[in-house]
């Protein structure tokens, strides 16, 4: 019985397709879609607005600079109180540098620091003729 089924329901298909038009687009379809793409104008969606102006956030580093200072005379080492009480910075900075004094740098690794800074250097302009000049 399934097949016999299967066999009405596969002519009744043929028979759908046999009488249903073949439908194709015109020669110049994209053309026309093209043309009435490019007819319309864009039209902006979105705006982009910063959610805070330049202003505000100026006002914002200047105050939050000011505030780094005068935490800084409050608080800082010369007070000798609050955090840095306790903290030598003394140590943080002291430079020791005899272990470098024994050591030379070969005539070798000279030139070649020398040679990748100027190859360094050099690339810059060629960079900016190859990606298009004035571009940035």
């Amino acid at each position: 019985m399934d097949k016999e089924e299967n066999k009405k329901l596969e002519a009744l298909m043929d028979k759908f397709m046999a009488e249903a038009p073949i439908e194709s687009p015109s020669a110049d379809f994209t053309k026309n879609v093209l043309r009435q793409i490019e007819a319309e104008s864009p039209k902006e969606v979105f705006k982009y607005q910063p959610i805070l102006s330049g202003r505000v956030l100026s006002f914002g580093f200047i105050a939050f600079v000011a505030l780094l200072a005068y935490l800084g005379t409050q608080l800082g080492p010369s007070g000798g109180q609050g955090w840095f009480k306790n903290i030598n910075m003394d140590a943080w900075f002291h430079m020791d540098w005899q272990w470098m004094s024994g050591y030379s740098f070969p005539k070798t690794m000279v030139y070649a620091f020398l040679f990748l800074g100027l190859l360094f250097f050099a690339q810059v302009p060629w960079l900016k003729k190859h990606l298009g000049g004035n571009s940035y």
